[in-house]
């Protein structure tokens, strides 16, 4: 008897083991922010496959980044005129880790990176931020939303974003409320809300769920109407991941 009741303490015991890891595991979905950093450039059309290339072979290296950051390369694809970038790459982590990518001092490969990247592109611009609140699983969507806004009661929006997206956001998507720091353009951008999606399918029209899903329907209107006033507009774009490190 005492042999059973033993063995079901140590079942009881892992069940509750296993079931908080998959609640932390949650948790951090929802819940780990980051700071990033992107720099924006221009390739010539016969060139994107060569700097695709030499960006894959330098961040699949061995030491090539800080541990905790990911490295993505982009292809900026739909955007007005004003955004004349073609491709971007963004470093993203922690507060930590991004310290350790900028403080790793001397380093060879990087400049000859640089040095042969710099032969196929133009620069254009480079910003820095971060997130906010993040609902889904990070770096995995190829298609990205990005909207770009002026906020006045930044509190405000973001308390209406975490809790119309904690209780609504798709399973199939990552969406981040996040929030230019440095590199801001003179349009006067403060915040952006960037939509991660599979396909362009999807991408062309992101809110689509909701005619399917009432509850969602009434509380983005309702969330609409909160920040009615309170956020302007300052652009749209969409960029497709070409890599990710």
């Amino acid at each position: 008897m005492s042999s059973l009741i033993l063995k079901n303490n140590l079942i009881m015991k892992k069940f509750i083991l296993i079931f908080t890891l998959f609640i932390l595991t949650i948790m951090s979905l929802k819940a780990q922010e980051y700071y990033w950093t992107s720099y924006s450039f221009n390739v010539d059309s016969e060139d994107t496959e060569i700097v695709a290339k030499l960006t894959n072979d330098y961040f699949s290296a061995e030491n090539a980044k800080a541990d905790g950051v990911s490295v993505y390369l982009f292809e900026n694809h739909f955007h007005d005129s004003e955004l004349s970038s073609s491709h971007e790459i963004v470093f993203a982590g922690t507060y930590d880790a991004m310290g350790n990518q900028y403080s790793q001092g001397e380093n060879p490969s990087w400049d000859l990176y640089l040095a042969k990247l710099g032969q196929y592109t133009k620069n254009f611009s480079a910003a820095a931020g971060r997130s906010v609140h993040s609902f889904g699983v990070p770096g995995t969507h190829p298609v990205q939303n990005l909207f770009w806004l002026k906020v006045n009661d930044a509190s405000t929006f973001a308390k209406g974003f975490k809790k119309y997206n904690s209780k609504h956001n798709p399973d199939d998507r990552r969406v981040t409320l996040g929030q230019f720091n440095l590199g801001r353009s003179p349009l006067g951008e403060t915040h952006y809300v960037l939509v991660g999606v599979n396909d362009f399918k999807t991408a062309m029209n992101v809110g689509l769920y909701r005619e399917s899903n009432p509850a969602a329907k009434k509380a983005w209107d309702e969330y609409m109407k909160e920040i009615d006033g309170n956020v302007q507009m300052i652009r749209t774009s969409t960029r497709v991941m070409v890599g990710k490190w």
